[in-house]
């Protein structure tokens, strides 16, 4: 991986009554926000480390301007197809800015020599900057790195990594290239060549389960749908909630009812071929598609995505509200069937993962 030293525009925090307000406003509001002064500007170039402090936990990644062309040659390797919309929503927020906000989430495999450098980093400076969201208590530390040689170090550290995975920021990645390609990022004075990247080593991130709340019974009756069920499943009622404890487990929350679903073995050996089988991609075919009729998951109304980091109250609430719908708790990706999706060029069903801790817009951000 090739980075780069960038000027970040981080947020004045005197001026900001309250973080969390200004955290959810500033994607629509971060050019007002610039105008009126809430921004400050490194006078220097530099690397910053960033540490998220999350119930004890310290996450720690280098945040950096990573070469272009890595994101174009795929050494930073894609596991999501992008949707039209969102793309055209996602440039006309960046030229409307002329900024990146939030750096890309892009996860990587460790290496000792950069935990070090990093770890040395965080002992020894003070923070340069620093955020703590009120509701969360989450905190977030920005450790500049502007010596010289430790920019280097880092930078040469970096050079040895051979391959990467986007881990968040699919779009973003794409109206970046697509924009350069177009010349849209290119003037008298600057010829863009890289893109603002938070680098987390895998040990740093925590990838959660992605569960859906879905329309049943308006397409059918409880007793019909539990009966196509067992085609695919064997079925097992819970004495109490659960999610599932491994790999082809799913859990459905149902009419007050909590059932462990586990798939048939005919069904899983249609799959014997491939490296990777996921269970979203097994329920989204054989229970919404073929069971509920609903053709293009990702085009539908009739599925809720709720991420796994939510309490089960959030999802037993929505299901209790409405008697039409049922929850599908589904066991998170692994690291290595990511790894597997993004090095085969294949693409995770929608809302598969969930990365855990979550980047911010507005607490550093990188000027076209």
């Amino acid at each position: 991986m090739k980075i780069f030293p960038f000027q970040a525009i981080y947020p004045e925090m005197k001026l900001v009554a309250s973080s969390d307000s200004f955290i959810k406003s500033v994607k629509n509001q971060y050019s007002k926000y610039k105008e009126k002064g809430f921004f400050k500007r490194s006078s220097v170039d530099a690397l910053y480390v960033h540490e998220i402090i999350k119930n004890g936990r310290h996450y720690k990644g280098i945040v950096a301007s990573a070469d272009l062309e890595d994101y174009k040659e795929e050494k930073i390797l894609i596991h999501e197809k992008t949707l039209a919309y969102k793309r055209q929503i996602t440039m006309e927020l960046i030229l409307d800015r002329e900024a990146i906000i939030k750096p890309i989430l892009v996860a990587y495999d460790n290496t000792k020599a950069i935990d070090n450098l990093v770890n040395k980093i965080v002992k020894n400076q003070k923070p340069h900057f620093q955020v703590k969201l009120e509701d969360s208590g989450i905190e977030h530390r920005f450790y500049q790195i502007s010596d010289g040689n430790q920019m280097q170090k880092l930078i040469n550290q970096f050079a040895k990594i051979e391959e990467a995975y986007l881990a968040d920021g699919h779009h973003r990645r794409a109206v970046f290239l697509n924009l350069q390609k177009s010349g849209k990022l290119t003037s008298l004075e600057t010829n863009r060549k890289s893109l603002l990247t938070a680098f987390f080593p895998f040990s740093e991130l925590d990838i959660h389960d992605f569960n859906r709340v879905v329309d049943v019974f308006d397409l059918m009756s409880p007793t019909r749908f539990i009966v196509e069920l067992t085609k695919y499943f064997k079925i097992k009622i819970l004495k109490s909630p659960a999610k599932p404890s491994s790999k082809f487990e799913i859990v459905v929350y149902i009419n007050g009812e909590w059932i462990l679903l586990k798939w048939k073995k005919e069904v899983l050996n249609q799959y014997k071929k491939q490296d990777v089988v996921l269970d979203a991609e097994l329920l989204d075919k054989h229970v919404f598609n073929e069971i509920l009729g609903i053709k293009d998951v990702k085009q539908t109304d009739k599925i809720k995505y709720i991420e796994g980091v939510k309490e089960e109250e959030v999802v037993i609430n929505l299901v209790n509200s409405d008697f039409k719908k049922a929850a599908f708790f589904i066991y998170p990706v692994h690291k290595e069937e990511l790894k597997k999706v993004a090095q085969q060029k294949l693409s995770l069903p929608p809302k598969s993962t969930w990365f855990e801790p979550r980047l911010k817009n507005g607490l550093i951000s990188e000027e076209l």
